[in-house]
């Protein structure tokens, strides 16, 4: 038995192979064929030699587990986007997986939707949100599409159909549900659906707002790699009336803040561990500052580290910052995530030198990923600082806002 590696950039293909490597019994690695080549290189340090690859990517030169891969059957790899400034994969089990598909099952059964669940895949196949629909229509009887999540302008609205009986369910990120509400077609569009289930990054007022005059069915959900996508719902009808947005936890999944703030999540669907061998705790700590309330809901504030989420994209923004400093034609570059109404939150480098190396400094973060990549930059004489002598972020937010 050999583990497969999949890497193709055409998203119908890419889970074509996984899933069928998955039914096989096999190990999978789900490969995202656009990471840079250092992450290209780095996945290929981490995947263990002799895995079949399906697409491009450099030849796998790792080890594996002293049961590699004998005792990983239906195990699957999952990136988590190279947060960090490392690619890291997340393994699943197909019971994590099955426990994630049947508790967002039992919480819309108890809405009184049908337990069939049909699902579309319109964010790439590598990435959670793209994989678990077809999951879910797996584990629940249901039919499962994938799309062409981009929605351009000149390309009409694609067209999906779907058996009775059964709830229709798409996976949206604030960017693309931006971009169906600026078309005459798209509210029409998206009220085919059941549910429609936002996530990815944080939501702008904006949007909010349209959600709101629109009545349409979103589902704010709030879930990781980790959780195997959403472990919590903020339904609809508190979006309409204009409640904060809180999630009610999946049925099975448990929320705690520790000392500090920090969310910890206690699930079934939750990860065995970090390939190869680091095992997640049990309640994990995820990262997320929130607080919980009596009622078990859950309200997230922002993530304790500085990972920005850009178009449902995690970005780490010290990767950016030396990219931009590397150029030597600056003193000091900081790099933050600041709100957009259309990304969730726009990649902004604030930077210490003439605003006339901004066309180099462009060029010099053509080596990054798209989304990593800063959209605006700002020119400063000097950094604020805090009394302790650190970067003052809310100040330098103020200044690039």
């Amino acid at each position: 038995m050999s583990a497969v590696a999949v890497f193709h950039a055409e998203h119908a293909a890419h889970l074509q192979e996984a899933l069928l490597a998955h039914d096989a019994g096999l190990p999978v690695f789900l490969g995202n064929p656009r990471w840079s080549e250092h992450d290209l290189a780095e996945a290929a340090r981490q995947i263990p030699l002799g895995t079949i690859i399906k697409g491009l990517a450099p030849e796998p030169r790792g080890l594996g587990t002293c049961d590699w891969p004998k005792n990983w059957r239906g195990r699957v790899m999952i990136p988590t986007g190279g947060t960090g400034g490392k690619v890291k994969f997340v393994i699943h089990s197909a019971e994590t997986l099955r426990a994630a598909a049947l508790g967002l099952r039992d919480a819309l059964v108890a809405r009184g939707l049908s337990p069939i669940l049909h699902g579309v895949s319109c964010t790439p196949p590598w990435h959670v949100s793209g994989f678990m629909p077809s999951i879910r229509a797996r584990v629940t009887g249901g039919h499962h599409v994938v799309i062409d999540g981009r929605f351009r302008e000149e390309d009409a609205l694609p067209s999906v159909a779907f058996p009775s009986p059964g709830t229709k369910i798409i996976s949206l990120v604030p960017a693309q549900l931006s971009r169906l509400l600026a078309r005459a077609e798209g509210e029409a569009w998206l009220r085919w659906f059941d549910v429609i289930l936002l996530g990815g990054s944080s939501v702008p007022a904006p949007l909010l707002a349209a959600i709101r005059a629109r009545r349409l069915p979103i589902f704010l959900t709030y879930g990781s790699t980790e959780t195997a996508a959403a472990c919590a719902l903020c339904p609809p009808e508190k979006i309409w009336a204009g409640e904060t947005t809180r999630g009610t936890p999946l049925p099975g999944v448990t929320f705690a803040a520790d000392t500090e703030g920090v969310i910890t999540i206690a699930t079934a669907a939750l990860a065995i561990g970090l390939w190869p061998d680091g095992p997640l705790g049990s309640p994990w700590v995820s990262g997320d500052r929130g607080d919980v309330a009596a009622d078990g809901c859950v309200k997230i504030s922002g993530r304790a580290d500085r990972v920005i989420i850009t178009g449902g994209e995690k970005v780490d923004p010290a990767r950016v910052e030396l990219a931009l400093l590397s150029t030597g034609l600056i003193k000091d570059a900081l790099v933050l995530g600041m709100v957009d109404a259309r990304w969730g939150e726009v990649v902004t480098a604030c930077v210490i030198g003439p605003a006339s190396t901004e066309a180099a400094l462009r060029q010099a973060c053509e080596t990054l990923e798209p989304a990593a990549r800063p959209r605006r930059y700002v020119f400063v004489p000097s950094m604020p600082t805090n009394a302790s002598g650190k970067p003052d972020r809310d100040a330098i937010a103020q200044l690039i806002a």
